[in-house]
């Protein structure tokens, strides 16, 4: 009798654990990669420098706001400088590790659409329209965060930015 109540405990946990394992790989891969873009939803606040096609550069002093919910990333990204202020815009879909969607740098004139990749800790972009091609990477950890923006086709060449939670 305590040999049968044994084998039949025995087959619940296998029987736990195969529900368990089939769970977790039927989870949708658009629920980790929320939690990968809750990392950078909030305030933030840095500095870095803008480079422009002629050669010259200068300090930015930054605000960045990301927002978003199941499925979708929005940031705002703000800087000033002496020359000219960068306001980039974009409101991404996230399908797993994809993401694609709307672009758009307000000082430069530069919109267009967003296509790229989403890891861990990092979103990298491919970024065109309207006469320019661009790519933007966002590195991130809970407390801080960099951005490289490089840009063909628009008076700035490249923009590269380190923030920190606010």
């Amino acid at each position: 009798m305590a040999l049968a109540m044994r084998a039949k405990r025995c087959l619940q946990i296998v029987a736990a654990g195969v529900l368990c394992a089939w769970a977790l790989a039927s989870a949708p891969a658009s629920a980790a990669q929320s939690d990968t873009v809750s990392a950078l939803i909030g305030s933030w606040g840095g500095s870095g420098r803008v480079t422009y096609t002629d050669g010259s550069s200068e300090v930015i002093t930054c605000n960045a706001y990301y927002s978003g919910a199941s499925g979708e990333l929005r940031m705002a990204i703000q800087c000033r400088s002496e020359k000219n202020p960068i306001n980039i815009r974009s409101r991404l879909r996230i399908d797993g590790s994809r993401a694609s969607g709307d672009w758009e740098e307000r000082t430069f004139n530069a919109s267009g659409t967003a296509t790229g990749s989403l890891s861990s800790h990092s979103l990298s972009l491919n970024v065109s329209g309207g006469g320019f091609t661009g790519r933007m990477v966002v590195s991130f950890s809970a407390s801080s965060h960099s951005v490289s923006i490089t840009t063909d086709g628009i008076a700035m060449k490249r923009a590269a930015i380190q923030f920190s939670r606010r």
